[in-house]
């Protein structure tokens, strides 16, 4: 895959000088894609009031066990792991926008291992990290960072005027 890249770029710019290719590792959580059937999975970590009511997930919906957790972990140093044997200069790990990397720095609630604590909530990234670096050493690790949380908002359409989107409203 990275041949082919690098082989198209040299194709379009005519040189692969300094070029450096990375794969993007990331975990959708509350915004997984849909099933099979067309219907959407979200993955959460916690019950948040504004995000849970906004894809309308009820109470009872199931939350990620720390066992699920630790899958998931291990699903980003496998592909971690075949991004190095295919070539890949980098991995690069999304933690940001609040998909599920970025959902645990604010699972204040949240019980277990994954949750709570500060230590607690940075476990995730810590453990994808450390198992990177030991199941390929030397492979460069990027980490795309969100520090903080801001309440979700949408357009007010009553605001907009000439086609460009009004002020933000609060949903509360």
């Amino acid at each position: 895959m990275r041949k082919v890249l690098v082989e198209e770029h040299r194709r379009t710019t005519g040189s692969d000088e300094g070029l450096c290719i990375g794969l993007q590792l990331t975990h959708s959580g509350r915004y997984c894609r849909p099933n099979a059937q067309g219907k959407p999975e979200p993955r959460i970590l916690y019950h948040h009031p504004i995000l849970d009511r906004r894809l309308g997930l009820s109470r009872d919906y199931p939350i990620l066990t720390d066992g699920q957790i630790r899958a998931i972990i291990e699903e980003f140093h496998r592909a971690a792991r075949i991004a190095s044997e295919l070539g890949f200069d980098f991995v690069d790990i999304k933690h940001c926008h609040g998909y599920l990397g970025h959902e645990f720095l604010s699972a204040h609630t949240r019980e277990g291992k994954y949750g709570g604590s500060f230590e607690n909530r940075t476990r995730f990234l810590r453990e994808v990290v450390q198992g990177i670096r030991s199941i390929s050493p030397g492979l460069p690790i990027g980490v795309r960072l969100s520090a903080f949380d801001t309440v979700p908002f949408r357009p007010d359409p009553s605001q907009s005027a000439n086609g460009k989107l009004g002020p933000e409203s609060r949903i509360a």
